[in-house]
Parts: C-alpha cells; structure tokens; sequence
C-alpha cells in the first residue's frame, strides 16, 4: 500500500464523520425550530392564522390572505461561500417574514390561480419582522432557548407585526397605505392601480396609464406593464395619460 493510499483510507472515516455531524446539526436545528415555531403558533392560533409547514396564512377579507414564514438560513455550499461584509453564512439561524396576496393581483401578475394556501414568494406585499422592530435584517439563533426566542417573536408581533397587518387587512386599506407608507416597493402604485381597475375600469385604466408614463425603471418593466395592460383590455399610449 503506497503512501497516498493509506491518506485516502485514513481520510474517509473523518470525511464521514464531518457528514454525519452536519446531519445531526441540521437535526437538532430542525428540533429546535420545530419547537419556537409552535409556541409562536399558540399566539398566532387565535388570531385565525393556520399552519402548513413553516408558513402561516389567515384570510382577512374575500381574496386578501396575510401570511408569516420562518425562513431558515441555508447551509453553506463551498469553501468560499463567507464573503466577509458581503455574503456571510446564515446556517444555524432564521428570519420571520411577513407579506399579504391579493388573489386577483396574483391571478393578473403571476398568471395563477387562487390557492387554498400562500407561499411567501406569492406575495405582493412584503417586509421581515425584523426591519418592523428595528429597520435591521436580524436573524435568530436556532438554540434550545425555545421560550426566549419565541417570546421575543410574539412582542414583536404583538407591538410592530399585527398593526403593520391591520394596514393591509382589506382592499380599501391596501389602496390608501401601500404606497404611501415607509417599505413600500417601486411597484405599489402599479399594485393599487390593478386592485382599482377590478371595480372601477375607467380610474384603474387612467392610474395604470400615468404609472406607466412615469416608469423610471429599465425598459423591460415597461414591455411588462403593457403586456399586462393588453391582457386586460386596455392599450397604452406613450407619454399621454388616458
């Protein structure tokens, strides 16, 4: 046996047990999680919320759905994976992310059809708990400390999540906030122009004609709103509002 063979043999029983000590992190993590999620679940339960997975969903009004996800940090793939100040590892943390659907936005700009429950990439609106609390990105530790780190979760439900939900808990409030309020994304317009149009063509086909006038994004966005608009029935004109 020469010499590198004998590396290579003493090699894999530590390989083996670097993998089966990352199964059993991922393991306990799972455990851990699997714990804080259901005591947040005992204050989200009668709220109306209910639970598939590591999503949550109530529906609020006809078609308005609001949703929080416990979204785990992924596990580093490769040697260079940590960029230090640009890409660091999130393994062995979460985030709490919170958004809401509109069904008919869904159906127009996903080209989908309503479901009987929502995933976080499905929604129009969105935000973390933790930039509610503190306008920071914050990630949990995933540790056997169930009871302070769901506490912490609930407070800040209680204090920042529920009231930031209230402002989008009906179409009428979504049109008047979204927006015009702190977070809201380049598109919002776009979002409570769609809401309008569905009962009320002629001033959701007028605000959706002066959104696209004023589109200062790239020129994919553009094609992409016409697009839209021509699925609807309506043909937009260039630097006129209808």
């Amino acid at each position: 046996m020469g010499l590198f063979d004998f590396l290579k043999n003493k090699s894999e029983p530590i390989e083996k047990k670097m993998e089966e000590k990352s199964v059993g992190e991922k393991s306990k993590n799972v455990q851990y999680l699997n714990q804080i999620q259901k005591e947040v679940h005992q204050y989200l339960k009668p709220l109306g919320f209910k639970k598939r997975g590591r999503t949550f969903n109530r529906q609020t009004e006809n078609g308005v759905w609001q949703l929080i996800n416990f979204q785990s940090g992924q596990f580093p793939v490769g040697e260079n994976y940590v960029i230090p100040g640009i890409r660091e590892s999130l393994y062995g943390k979460f985030t709490v992310n919170m958004g809401v659907i509109i069904k008919e936005l869904y159906e127009i700009q996903m080209k989908g059809k309503q479901k009987a429950f929502y995933q976080d990439y499905d929604c129009q609106i969105r935000t973390r708990l933790s930039h509610l609390i503190s306008e920071d990105d914050y990630w949990w530790d995933i540790t056997n400390e169930s009871e302070i780190i769901s506490d912490q979760i609930i407070e800040g439900l209680n204090e920042k999540g529920i009231s930031w939900f209230d402002m989008f808990e009906t179409r009428e409030k979504i049109c008047v906030n979204w927006g015009n309020i702190k977070g809201s994304s380049k598109t919002s317009k776009l979002d409570v122009a769609l809401i309008i149009f569905q009962t009320d063509k002629k001033k959701g086909g007028r605000l959706i004609q002066e959104y696209y006038n004023n589109i200062e994004l790239h020129k994919g966005h553009k094609e992409y709103v016409k697009e839209l608009a021509n699925g609807l029935g309506l043909k937009l004109t260039e630097n006129e509002v209808g």
